[in-house]
């Protein structure tokens, strides 16, 4: 008899597992205890699904959050755009199926919290206003350590605009089909494992200095791959950057900010059909960029040059204002790959 009661507990237990409801089981294993929102409270909010005290809008649980709470978002399509005004973890149930549109009404999402976790989520159709604001998908106008991670960013002016914004992390998304797709203006982030795409003017445009530009894959973009203005000590490494315009642009606007002491390493720059890459640098000889280890569409023993043009040290000061002189100049990847890299991304 001990024996058959063992039995029929175990029967038990396996049928309670096996029928409890898809929902339930999602919510406690992979939002509470998501590893996503591990550094944030215990308490969980609910938006969609058919959970008693579940939200239906996505601002309405943002508004009633505390201040590091978690928001666990159920499938559906929710036409939003949405205000974050404090540190919460946002959390869709998954990127294909979990849709924030705007519909063109303005940004799609606006963070001004630091430290807000975004994931999960597809965000499109953020608006085409004169408002630069309201031009991103995704406008970060916080000041730091925001995470935006496994998303799909799409027709839009801007995928992502991280506005004077710094320690943001940028990975594993997928942004495709707006006019740019990652626009920098704040130093030290880091945008990686990406997938940029068939965005119609640029892949990644960065402002600033000090950014990390690693492992992502920046294909088909009908403008630039990769835009860099002003900005230094940016490191650029391990991309796949083909098949765009011109593959990297290395400039700058201020002689004040310039174009310095970026390092671009090991990334795959091939079938850019204007240019693999081209720059301008300002006048004198100290703060050259390095180009070191990349591969060029071909295997290559010797050195690969880099074309492109170097103010010179001289001007015509004119009514209208002074007019620099440009020359042609080279700088050189003295190491070029052999063989291209296998870069590759989880999505």
């Amino acid at each position: 008899m001990k024996k058959n009661g063992v039995v029929c507990i175990i029967i038990i237990l396996y049928l309670g597992l096996v029928f409890t409801p898809i929902h339930s089981a999602f919510r406690y294993n992979e939002a509470i205890d998501s590893m996503f929102c591990h550094i944030y409270g215990s308490n969980t909010l609910y938006v969609g699904g058919n959970g008693p005290g579940n939200y239906t809008k996505i601002q309405d649980a943002i508004d009633n959050a505390s201040e590091g709470d978690s928001i666990f978002v159920f499938q559906g399509i929710y036409f939003e755009a949405l205000t974050i005004v404090k540190r919460l973890c946002i959390r869709g149930e998954g990127k294909e199926i979990t849709i924030i549109d705007a519909q063109k009404k303005g940004y799609t999402v606006n963070i001004s919290a630091d430290g807000v976790n975004i994931s999960g989520f597809t965000i499109q159709n953020g608006s085409y206003s004169s408002n630069l604001v309201n031009k991103a998908n995704l406008f970060i106008y916080s000041s730091f350590d925001n995470t935006i991670t496994e998303n799909i960013f799409g027709y839009s002016e801007l995928g992502i605009r991280a506005h004077k914004s710094g320690r943001n992390t940028i990975s594993g998304n997928i942004i495709s089909n707006n006019d740019v797709g990652i626009m920098l203006s704040g130093s030290k982030n880091i945008v990686t494992k990406n997938l940029i795409t068939d965005n119609s003017e640029m892949g990644i445009a960065t402002f600033t200095s000090e950014n990390i530009i690693s492992g992502n894959i920046v294909i088909n973009n009908k403008g630039t791959g990769l835009y860099f203005v002003d900005s230094n000590k940016n490191e650029i490494t391990d991309n796949e950057i083909s098949n765009n315009s011109v593959g990297i642009i290395l400039t700058w606007y201020n002689e004040q900010s310039q174009n310095r002491d970026n390092v671009i390493s090991r990334n795959n720059l091939r079938n850019n059909t204007e240019g693999n890459a081209v720059f301008a640098e300002h006048k004198g000889f100290s703060g050259k960029n390095i180009w070191i280890g990349n591969y060029w569409g071909q295997s290559r023993i010797l050195p690969k040059p880099i074309f492109g043009l170097k103010q010179t040290r001289f001007y015509y000061p004119l009514p209208q204002g002074p007019v620099w002189l440009f020359i042609p100049w080279f700088r050189f990847d003295w190491r070029p790959a052999r063989q291209p890299y296998n870069i590759t991304i989880p999505i």
